[in-house]
């Protein structure tokens, strides 16, 4: 692996680091009554070390807005916590897919697939991720 992050075999930078041409709707909308309780739930249950439950919280509020990468982040660590290495780089790749061009949700779902391939060993890869995607730009 060269260091340099990457979708499938593409390789991204922080320039060409959207998928999509334009920020999916949900992306930037704030979350409904719903999924904050949802969220919520998730957070006292993975205070708790209760990660499926939280998992099953998150999935939720996921069946509410699917389209939402911040959600799929949070998805993504839950299962990293849990010890689903393979679902939490699953679900990472998710959210940098849904990202689209929201600077905020872009570095969240990078970082998070950083400690997720610093988990699987990737530490070289991990920290290059990290360097990139660690200010916000703006």
């Amino acid at each position: 692996m060269s260091g340099i992050p990457s979708i499938g075999s593409t390789p991204v930078t922080r320039d060409t680091a959207t998928v999509s041409p334009t920020t999916p709707a949900e992306a930037n909308v704030a979350p409904d009554e719903a999924t904050r309780t949802l969220l919520a739930a998730a957070d006292v249950a993975t205070s708790e070390f209760r990660y499926s439950e939280a998992i099953s919280f998150i999935e939720r509020a996921i069946r509410m807005t699917p389209r939402a990468a911040a959600l799929w982040t949070r998805l993504s660590a839950a299962h990293l916590a849990d010890g689903n290495v393979a679902g939490a780089e699953q679900y990472a790749r998710k959210a940098i897919a849904l990202a689209g061009n929201d600077p905020v949700q872009v570095q969240q779902a990078w970082l998070q697939l950083a400690a997720v391939r610093a988990a699987q060993g990737h530490t070289s890869e991990a920290e290059s991720i990290r360097r990139a995607y660690r200010s916000v730009p703006g």
